[in-house]
């Protein structure tokens, strides 16, 4: 990133913290603050996910707000918070709250902590305060992390029985509750239960509350990149041995994830059987389609951090190249040597400004590429021509009715064969798009 000011292409934190409330569908956010907080969750409901539940027709949404503003944040809002937190207590549908607020209303000092406690005095119900964490200094993987940070924090653990050869899977983005994610998470539980480790629970999978907290019974705690921390604290909290693991994102990335495994529970050799299998049922589909539709071709890819590191490593491993990059999401979500990798790619930002890319940006809309992969958030202000496939948080005009995963080696071959689908089409396509 440059020194440079102004509005960056980049998420906001609360709208990844949303993505975290979206896949948990018995979870409730009130937000200290305007309705604005409220209008950002039809950002999800209906546009990127079908099936969110964030929203409701019966006025009982997922999503509230106090009303707070700039002309009487002065005033004694400390009821309006507590009345708030008592009607969505009494939701139906409620398992447990959160409780955040806009940067704004944090600076005047309100102790949530406090009101948290005095108004659900005698109610049993979950409740979370978000961290302390800004728009201004996070983006929207800190607050999807943040909602997994809160919960492992303030989850009641009691009772907690580790049971030999089982894990946790903490960190799995779930941005939405469609067949691509519904389909990740089966391969990834396929992958567990080929290696025969029980898999206890996911972090964050569309499933409610409750199932949550059988992190309890993990041996072991997995960390994915989007909830390092949330991993860190269970494992302490817990006493369990937390194994950092990379996205299983292509089919190298896959391989080392599923070896990991085998290590860290003493079944490498269900590991190496495992990605024997998987990659004799996969390789052959590919080798008519990578001479034609990848080697010596060139994308481009707009997305998250840790998506942008996985895609590259594919698109290099089929003998394509990258043409331009724009990561959505600060680079202190990277390693050290993540950066880097990504800063040395021709064209590779992060969260630039639309100025800074906009040049550039037309010259590979305008036939320097065979394929642009990624969000339509990055092109609101960057041309991203026609050659081109949504992916990732937004996509508003492709949804999963049907498990299509990405992960895992089938999700492998499924986003490759939607790629050489539309490579293919470009090279067909007249110059005027018939």
């Amino acid at each position: 990133m440059t020194g440079k000011v102004g509005v960056r292409i980049n998420i906001p934190y609360l709208q990844g913290a949303y993505l975290g409330l979206n896949a948990i569908p018995d979870a409730y956010f009130l937000g200290d603050g305007p309705s604005c907080i409220f209008d950002k969750a039809a950002h999800i409901h209906g546009r990127h996910d079908l099936f969110s539940t964030l929203l409701s027709c019966d006025s009982e949404h997922r999503v509230q707000h106090t009303g707070v503003n700039v002309f009487n944040i002065a005033g004694d809002c400390e009821g309006g918070i507590a009345a708030g937190l008592r009607r969505i207590a009494g939701f139906r549908g409620c398992g447990a709250i959160f409780l955040g607020s806009m940067p704004m209303c944090a600076i005047v000092g309100t102790d949530y902590e406090r009101i948290l406690r005095d108004s659900l005095g005698g109610i049993d119900m979950p409740a979370f305060i978000m961290p302390r964490r800004s728009a201004v200094s996070g983006d929207w993987l800190d607050g999807y992390a943040a909602i997994m940070e809160a919960l492992a924090a303030g989850m009641d653990l009691d009772g907690a029985k580790p049971e030999p050869a089982t894990a946790a899977l903490v960190g799995y983005m779930m941005d939405r509750n469609e067949g691509d994610h519904l389909g990740n998470l089966r391969e990834l539980e396929r992958i567990f239960a080929a290696l025969d480790i029980g898999l206890t629970t996911i972090w964050l999978s569309g499933r409610p509350y409750e199932s949550l907290r059988d992190v309890r019974r993990a041996g072991k705690i997995v960390s994915l990149p989007y909830g390092r921390k949330a991993a860190a604290i269970l494992g302490k909290r817990l006493g369990a041995p937390v194994i950092e693991a990379g996205l299983p994102f292509g089919l190298e990335a896959t391989r080392r994830f599923v070896e990991l495994l085998g290590r860290e529970f003493g079944r490498e050799e269900a590991a190496r059987a495992f990605i024997a299998r998987e990659l004799d049922a996969v390789v052959p589909k590919l080798q008519w389609t990578v001479p034609h539709a990848f080697f010596n071709r060139r994308f481009a890819f707009s997305g998250d951090p840790h998506l942008a590191e996985r895609f590259v490593e594919q698109i290099e491993a089929l003998g394509g190249r990258l043409a331009g990059m724009i990561v959505v999401g600060g680079d202190y979500h990277l390693s050290p040597e993540g950066r880097r990798e990504l800063a040395r790619r021709p064209g590779a930002v992060f969260e630039p400004l639309p100025g800074d890319v906009s040049e550039q940006w037309g010259l590979l809309a305008e036939g320097g590429v065979d394929l642009v992969v990624g969000s339509a958030f990055a092109f609101v202000q960057v041309r991203r021509g026609r050659r081109w496939m949504e992916f990732g948080y937004p996509s508003e005009e492709t949804h999963f009715l049907r498990d299509e995963p990405f992960l895992g080696f089938q999700g492998a071959l499924g986003f490759l064969s939607r790629m050489a689908n539309e490579v293919s089409r470009g090279l067909n396509e007249e110059p005027d798009g018939r």
